[in-house]
């Protein structure tokens, strides 16, 4: 069965070296990989082509930076046609060695699964993935209740996923929740409890991005993304998740100096979650 691994990659000629070789230790070796340079403006394009003399790697370089969501969509976009399962890797990222062997056998035991989710550790060896949701096929309701508990999953799916239209939102950078949300409405997930990514922290991306403006601005259109498409799904299921993204959005506008909408959201999420020291958290805020 042949895998296809997707990494959008921006600015990463001083890390992507270390991604493109963990996948090429593998022990499984009918794969292709897929990257995409977002119009990096180092020398990530020098890098990568010192690799391209292995036809299994595909590279291929946007005509403008539009973020890690295009990017991604892009790569399942040039997927080959015989490939039959889809997983992704950031570039500042690396597989273990025996990350898609595991994949592909998990996949052969859940035929019945198209998502699968697989843990992580940090460059430490410490969980970054919560184990406890391992080896569990997970339903829509499931995922809506532990949304905030889960970690971080490196995410696979069965070729069935991208044939149906599955793409990340590009809308917002990053922000994955948001399609993760809309394929968990279609489709139940299995949580394995393979170990297949090192996650490496530190580095400058829009997830470990200090509060700048750009991120508060592109925080708050993620969730208002997540609150216009799910808001009553997560109503209908756990009304103190729903308070919870409400508290955070309501904190974002605060910070961007929107109180009167930060207010609005704050109130909103007190009516379903009172007990949640956030509404207090965001009320300070405002006074500071």
């Amino acid at each position: 069965m042949k895998i296809s691994v997707i990494t959008p990659t921006y600015n990463r000629g001083d890390l992507i070296d270390r991604c493109i070789r963990s996948v090429l230790n593998q022990n499984y070796d009918d794969f292709e990989l897929i990257i995409v340079d977002d119009c990096s403006k180092d020398d990530t394009e020098d890098v990568v082509k010192r690799y391209l003399s292995d036809n299994r790697i595909k590279y291929f370089k946007l005509k403008e930076n539009s973020g890690v969501n295009k990017a991604r969509n892009h790569g399942i976009k040039q997927v080959s046609e015989n490939s039959m399962l889809i997983t992704f890797l950031d570039s500042d990222d690396e597989f273990l060695p025996n990350a898609l062997a595991d994949m592909i056998s998990t996949a052969n035991s859940y035929p019945e699964i198209n998502c699968f989710r697989f843990r992580v550790i940090d460059s430490n060896g410490d969980e970054a993935s919560n184990s406890i949701h391992s080896n569990k096929i997970v339903d829509f309701e499931y995922f809506i209740d532990n949304l905030f508990t889960i970690g971080e999953w490196v995410c696979t799916y069965r070729r069935k996923i991208i044939d149906n239209g599955f793409e990340y939102n590009e809308n917002v950078k990053a922000f994955e929740v948001v399609s993760y949300l809309d394929l968990a409405k279609k489709e139940k997930q299995y949580f394995s409890d393979k170990i297949v990514r090192t996650y490496h922290i530190g580095h400058e991306s829009i997830s470990n991005e200090k509060m700048s403006k750009s991120k508060i601005l592109n925080s708050i259109i993620g969730y208002e993304l997540i609150l216009n498409h799910f808001r009553g799904d997560i109503f209908s299921i756990n009304k103190a998740v729903l308070a919870r993204f409400e508290y955070i959005l309501s904190y974002f506008y605060i910070l961007n100096g929107e109180t009167k909408k930060g207010l609005k959201y704050n109130w909103h999420a007190f009516t379903k979650s009172p007990l949640d020291l956030r509404f207090i958290r965001n009320l300070l805020k405002i006074i500071k």
